[in-house]
Formats: C-alpha cells, structure tokens, sequence
C-alpha cells in the first residue's frame, strides 16, 4: 500500500493500520524528512529519522503534513511492546508538535547556539555558547524540556541566541566521488576537504542556506551518514522551514 498524504491525511492513515491490526513497517516522506514506523498488531512498537530512535524522533515529526508520501509493508507480527497505547499515542504526538511549534518561535532547532546574558541558573550552561541539544546532556533532561528552558530564557531576556549552529563544528572530507550532491552544489567541492570545519567554510562567503540545503540532501541520500544524522536532519529541516517562513 502507498500513496499520498495530500489524499489520506496520515492521521486517517495510522489509524487505518490500528484499526485493521496491521504488522508491517509504514515509510513516510515529507519533504527532505523520513519517518520508519513499525507496527505490530496495529500498534506502533518502533520509530525511527534515520538513526535517531524513539518517541523523542517520533514526537518531532509532523503528525498532520500538508503532502508527503508514504509506503506501508506487510511484515510478520513481532512480539515487541508498543511504544504507547494507540490513542495516547495520537494525543501526545499532537501535543508535543504544538509545544514544538511553540518553542520554535524563539529558537529555531535545538542546534541553535545561545549564549547567557544573565547566567544565573539554569542557564549558566550557556556561558561561552552552547546549544540546547549540549545543553539538555548538561542537565540531563529530555530534549523538549531543554526547548522549554530555553525558549523562557530566550523570551525573558537571559539568553541570546547566536548566529551559529552545532551542526558548524562537523568537518567534512569530499571523497573524490563524482556525487550528485555535490554536482548541484560544485561550489562546495573544493571546501570540504576536512581541513576546516562548515563554520569556517560558511565564514568564507559560502551562504549558510546553500550549505544547509547540501546537507539536507546529502543526508536524505545517505551520501553522508555521520553519527547522529537523524538528528541531525531534522534539525536542518526545522532551521530551513523557519528560514523559509521569514
């Protein structure tokens, strides 16, 4: 079974799955974004972006897309334990994209690095710049609380966000292979060599929009698959919709 999501709203999609008592895995597409759901006896028993596993991934993909794509597999039931009831499921995944949806309108994606103003705590973790993913290891809290943190600290004048994202420490060696990414982005080619790291390429002059774009692609593809890439990606994709909106 595959088709569109502009023609079954995924909402209606899942809970198609759920109420036929499915087991199979559900591949969703939403733009550069990807969504691998497993389902056991139509309940949800895995979620992954890639390599980034569980409802925290699950939470940060948007449950009511305008289009997307999707592909459902039949596959033998497993014996796993559902991640949540069903209709818990639908109600929190709903609740955390509105509390996303929130937080986003201070901090774009959690590699966004702040910096405190006022480091009084909680947020003296911030000193010198850090971003909230760093920040929520620090304080050992789930990501979406470390958004709410930091949203606050944003709207009440202790944190600034900077112009610089995590994602700027990765340093990336072109391999010689004639990729098609890079064919779209040639400017790049002669840049990632590993010498430096995106930041500094950005520094150079490259706009961090094309940078950004490569990386979404390259990450989509699979051309580049460093730890944390789930993550990774979705971060880029929430920093390119907020850049798109303004």
């Amino acid at each position: 079974m595959e088709g569109n999501l502009n023609a079954i709203p995924l909402v209606e999609l899942l809970e198609l799955i759920h109420g036929h008592r499915r087991s199979g895995v559900l591949e969703l597409s939403v733009g550069s974004l990807p969504l691998s759901l497993r389902f056991a006896g139509g309940e949800v028993v895995g979620a992954a972006i890639l390599d980034w596993e569980g409802l925290e991934a699950l939470f940060s993909f948007p449950l009511h897309p305008q289009e997307g794509v999707f592909r459902f597999g039949v596959t033998p039931p497993a014996a796993d334990k559902p991640l949540m009831p069903f209709s818990a499921l639908l109600g929190e995944w709903a609740r955390v994209n509105d509390e996303w949806d929130r937080f986003r309108t201070l901090v774009d994606s959690p590699s966004r690095v702040l910096e405190a103003i006022r480091p009084k705590p909680p947020y003296e973790v911030f000193q010198g710049g850090r971003s909230v993913r760093a920040a929520a290891k620090t304080w050992q809290v789930p990501l979406l609380i470390a958004m709410e943190r930091a949203y606050m600290g944003v709207r009440e004048g202790d944190l600034y966000p900077l112009r610089r994202y995590a994602w700027y420490a990765l340093r990336i060696k072109y391999q010689g292979r004639k990729g098609k990414t890079l064919e779209e982005f040639g400017q790049l080619q002669a840049l990632l060599d590993g010498t430096r790291n995106l930041g500094e390429v950005i520094a150079s002059g490259v706009p961090i929009g094309l940078v950004r774009r490569y990386l979404v692609q390259a990450l989509a593809s699979g051309e580049l698959a460093p730890p944390g890439r789930g993550w990774l990606l979705r971060d880029l994709t929430w920093e390119m919709e907020k850049e798109e909106s303004t």
